[in-house]
């Protein structure tokens, strides 16, 4: 919601300590999901052809932000009465390219992320799609390498979610 972008802002700058998410955040986030999931093809909406319901929450590593993005993890799963399944993680073989073209960071993701053991065997026995939460998104390509990990790891189906969306 860009009536959010001066709340988030701060909170989401690059010397901005990492901490929980603050409740307002948070409150807003699931408002967001209540009008998706009500909203045409969502999960409530009672089309035919709506999105499944997401079955779990899964939340992306983070080297900036993991208090953050796993607390807004958390208070979605709660709220929304869902499992928290899990992380995705990194496998030490990212490298960062900032400010760079689609391709270089494509290429930057290959091979540095995986879905570990236990987040595997969830994905394995969960029978719907499942939530990703990230902070901020600025290309999507980190939300499309994690969701394809996931399907490949057993998720049925991957909806992201983030706070924010730069560029």
């Amino acid at each position: 919601d860009i009536g959010w972008g001066n709340r988030l802002r701060p909170m989401l700058a690059p010397q901005a300590p990492d901490g929980a998410v603050p409740d307002d955040v948070a409150k807003a986030v699931v408002g967001v999901l209540a009008d998706w999931a009500k909203g045409p093809g969502g999960w409530a909406s009672g089309d035919a052809d709506a999105q499944a319901r997401p079955v779990g929450v899964v939340t992306m590593a983070s080297r900036t932000r993991p208090q953050l993005i796993g607390t807004l993890g958390a208070r979605i799963a709660e709220i929304g009465r869902l499992p928290l399944l899990g992380s995705v993680a990194y496998t030490g073989a990212v490298s960062q390219v900032t400010r760079s073209n689609s391709a270089q960071r494509l290429k930057a993701l290959d091979g540095a992320l995986t879905a570990p053991d236990e987040l595997a065997a969830a994905l394995k026995e969960a029978d719907g799609p499942v939530l990703l939460v990230d902070d901020v998104t600025e290309t999507g390509w980190t939300l499309a390498v994690a969701a394809r990990v996931l399907r490949r790891a057993g998720a049925k189906g991957v909806l992201p979610l983030v706070l924010a969306v730069r560029g």
